[in-house]
């Protein structure tokens, strides 16, 4: 039975369906945070067919995680982070050739050493050709069964997503429990008012009106917030970082190379970030008021600042050096 043609494509499987392509695109349940934080769409493994609907760079297809993890420096020179396997990849009579599209072309030596790297990846791959399908990886069949998934669900990820919050951190704690809540996707967005049977006429994003309004398209989205985040990375003199998920925003700071206390403020301005869009999206439904991007970004400087400067022991922080970059 076809399984693409229905807007609930799970009601029409037997509870030990294999995970072909429709359990791929379970409707908003892939973004719940299950064992050790992760999301349950991380469980699905892609077997390359025809490459149409497996991610090249976000999806787990290749290696034991996304490419885009593996291969974060080449993922930076990424013109299309969302391309597709079989966009970016081809193979004619077990020929395998790619397509590139960067910013710039790979030449530092950990660009380099990282195309090399994945093109070998590419070049041991046995492409079989076919249709795209889906296994699950925590089984070793590779079936996928509701009871599994079930169970991963009901672990307690709470304590998991509250040790990536910081809680001794300078913003304040209403702050800190709006990005707890968003890593385990429990705000009052759209998508989940409408799953608790709250009849919304308008489920678009009121950020961007682009898509449906997820606790991952609020913080991550490819047009508003993506902006907002642009214009932080500047402010902050930061690398550009492509965002996919609320956990990639939340880590940033740990990952970075910076001091401690440069740590320490970044930290801060990541979760000032999602407190001020979740402001500014409150005020666009209830108060019918709109801010540009610009003006956001603004507005997470002075917040930022006012936090800071009031709720820690650093009171020689000039205002002007803050505005032009907040890390010393």
């Amino acid at each position: 039975m076809g399984c693409h043609g229905s807007s609930r494509p799970w009601a029409m499987l037997p509870c030990n369906a294999t995970s072909s392509g429709c359990w791929k695109y379970i409707v908003n349940v892939g973004d719940i945070k299950v064992a050790n934080g992760m999301p349950l769409n991380s469980f699905f493994v892609g077997n390359l067919g025809d490459g149409r609907s497996i991610y090249f760079w976000g999806d787990v297809w290749l290696r034991d995680a996304p490419l885009r993890i593996i291969y974060h420096n080449l993922f930076r020179l990424e013109k299309d982070k969302w391309i597709k396997v079989a966009d970016r990849m081809h193979c004619v009579d077990g020929f395998k050739t790619m397509t590139w599209d960067w910013k710039s072309t790979p030449s530092s030596h950990e660009e380099v050493s990282e195309l090399f790297q994945l093109l070998n990846d590419v070049h041991n791959l046995e492409w079989q050709g076919g249709v795209d399908n889906w296994k699950w990886k925590d089984t070793k069949d590779g079936l996928f069964k509701v009871s599994l998934a079930k169970r991963l669900m009901s672990n307690d990820t709470s304590g998991t997503c509250r040790s990536m919050v910081k809680w001794k951190g300078w913003t304040p704690l209403k702050c800190k429990i709006l990005v707890w809540r968003a890593l385990l996707n429990q705000i009052p967005t759209i998508v989940e008012l409408i799953k608790r049977g709250v009849n919304i006429l308008d489920t678009a994003c009121s950020l961007c009106h682009s898509d449906l309004e997820t606790a991952l398209h609020l913080f991550t989205g490819r047009i508003f917030s993506h902006e907002v985040w642009f214009r932080i990375e500047q402010w902050c003199r930061l690398n550009h970082t492509f965002i996919f998920d609320v956990t990639d925003l939340i880590r940033l700071p740990e990952s970075t190379s910076m001091s401690k206390d440069n740590k320490h403020i970044l930290r801060g301005i990541v979760y000032t970030f999602m407190w001020v869009l979740w402001i500014e999206r409150n005020d666009r439904i209830f108060n019918d008021k709109k801010r540009s991007p610009i003006q956001i970004v603004e507005n997470i400087k002075s917040t930022a600042y006012f936090w800071l400067y009031n709720r820690t022991r650093w009171k020689d922080i000039d205002w002007k050096t803050w505005c032009i970059c907040p890390l010393g």
